[in-house]
């Protein structure tokens, strides 16, 4: 019985779970021929110039990989792999043509992407916000940067101000991606939105209801916005603290059949919480800078009442407490929901490329939350909620402890910490996790900029002070960069490589302070850097 070659070749195919075909290619003329296809290959090839695309590839003799996007919204992956044909014609090359559906797992990939993004923006959002002092100064700025990692094209806040009679609105952010956009009519702000025909949005809105309209679906009375805003779709989310309505966050989208989906609907939905904390802030600083305009009042009147003194400044302090404990909850629980189910996603093994971008969430989380912790433990400390426990001790315990922490990153690195305890042991009485933080700090950060097989670790007494040294032989620090190395936020020579936000070392001189003591630097560019630790034998 005589077996045909292409039939046989063809059968070999079927099994294949990608489009496969044999690609025959004359060596001089690069005239080329499909001579077998599998099933899954004619389905899949229809919708695009298969000839086209290929004549170009054999032509230039460019093989690799490549993406098509057909006009349906498929995504295709084509790749080319040599291929033996024994029965072949001499004069001509043989070559497998495989195309593939990727589809879904694109689409995944651009979703797992525009999460990151986004959190990326909101990330960023909070930290210009919790830096400045009044939130109408920093709103504009955070939310141009929140709308930078959005598909949006405009986004603006809505303060809601109602009177006795009327609900009104005014516009505290009114920003755009480009100024070919227009910005939202002044109606917004100047009437009530029950005479401009927007009632049913401000009933919904006060009701906690978000509202996501296009154009075609808007009310005859609604449809003026959009001739006036030229948009397509419209957001709007209210923003809310605990019961209380405090104003509406509004996105604008022109671009046309540009939907946005339910899934990335309630990641926006989720800004409005930590919205709704700064404004309230705002308007608890508001109050209190009203509380203290009238006692300087009271104060050129006559002597002010010591009592209510004292009761008008614990309030301050509980407003800003209750802020601090606030912020922590809403912003800690959604990064911990994003690493937590990061690693419990669970992708087949053949997935590298998912597996990847979970890794990117995860990694990114866990620094957004380190971020935020530095950031709040700053706040602490400059508002002196700081907390300090008094024990008694020997330093060089808490020395070796810490050492024991950090020689994991050491020997990741190939450095050697070369630690000298004093030569006279005595007891301290001070605050031993305070201290430990700031060792911590000082070490991990030589051990990332340095660039010499050792560090020295010194501990000793000197008089009646301690003095714990941290020295690398790295590139050192100038004259002018030593004078901001412990302001918030610096982070000299970064180029990206080495992770931080740049608040550990301001951290540390803040932690000193209150330990009674100070942290000290001296360097020299080339000749590495010298961190010192001076703290009194007991705090006072």
């Amino acid at each position: 019985m005589v077996f045909d070659p292409c039939s046989l070749l063809k059968a070999s195919l079927e099994g294949d779970d990608s489009g496969t075909s044999i690609l025959s290619i004359d060596k001089s003329s690069k005239k080329f021929e499909v001579i077998v296809k599998n099933q899954i290959f004619k389905s899949l090839e229809v919708g695009f110039d298969l000839d086209s695309f290929l004549s170009q590839k054999i032509d230039s003799s460019d093989f690799s990989t490549e993406l098509i996007y057909k006009t349906n919204g498929t995504i295709l992956e084509t790749s080319f792999g040599k291929f033996q044909f024994p029965e072949g014609e001499k004069n001509k090359d043989y070559t497998k043509f495989c195309i593939k559906d990727i589809t879904t797992r694109q689409r995944q990939e651009e979703e797992i992407a525009w999460r990151l993004r986004f959190e990326l923006g909101v990330a960023s959002s909070i930290q210009i916000l919790i830096q400045q002092h009044s939130i109408r100064e920093g709103l504009p700025q955070a939310l141009y940067q929140l709308l930078y990692f959005t598909e949006m094209d405009s986004i603006f806040f809505l303060k809601y101000e109602p009177n006795e009679v009327e609900d009104r609105f005014k516009i505290w952010v009114n920003e755009r991606k480009t100024t070919k956009y227009p910005l939202i009519p002044k109606e917004c702000q100047s009437e009530n939105w029950y005479d401009i025909g927007l009632g049913r949005w401000i009933h919904r809105l006060k009701n906690g209801k978000t509202i996501h309209l296009t154009q075609s679906k808007a009310m005859p009375r609604e449809k003026w916005f959009f001739d006036q805003t030229k948009a397509e779709t419209l957001l709007l989310i209210p923003v809310r603290f605990e019961e209380k309505f405090l104003g509406v966050m509004g996105f604008l989208k022109y671009k046309l059949n540009s939907p946005i989906q339910h899934e990335n609907l309630l990641i926006y939905q989720t800004v409005s919480r930590w919205m709704g904390l700064f404004v309230q802030r705002d308007s608890d600083l508001a109050e209190l800078n009203r509380y203290k305009s009238a006692l300087e009042s009271l104060i050129l009147e006559r002597t002010l009442d010591l009592t209510k003194t004292k009761e008008e400044l614990e309030r301050a302090y509980q407003v800003k407490t209750e802020f601090l404990t606030h912020m922590s909850h809403e912003l800690r629980t959604p990064l911990n929901s994003i690493i937590g189910f990061s690693k419990l996603i669970k992708l087949s093994d053949s997935d590298e490329t998912g597996k990847e971008y979970l890794n990117y969430i995860y990694t990114g989380g866990i620094r957004l939350l380190n971020m935020i912790n530095e950031i709040l433990n700053l706040m602490k400390i400059e508002s002196g909620q700081i907390k300090i426990q008094i024990t008694t001790f020997k330093p060089e315990d808490i020395c070796r402890q810490t050492l024991d922490l950090v020689q994991p990153q050491a020997k990741a690195k190939g450095m050697d910490i070369r630690f000298r305890p004093p030569v006279h042991s005595k007891s301290i009485t001070s605050d031993s996790g305070k201290i430990q933080q700031i060792l911590l700090n000082t070490l991990s950060n030589a051990i990332k900029y340095a660039n010499h097989p050792y560090i020295e670790f010194d501990c000793e007494w000197v008089g009646d002070f301690l003095e714990i040294s941290v020295r690398d032989y790295g590139p050192g620090i100038s004259e002018e960069d030593q004078k901001r190395i412990f302001h918030t936020f610096t982070r000299l020579n970064d180029d990206g490589n080495v992770e931080g936000t740049g608040l550990g070392l301001s951290i540390s001189q803040g932690l000193a302070i209150r330990l009674g003591g100070m942290l000290e630097l001296s360097s020299q560019l080339g000749q590495g850097s010298n961190f010192k630790l001076k703290l009194p034998e007991i705090i006072k």
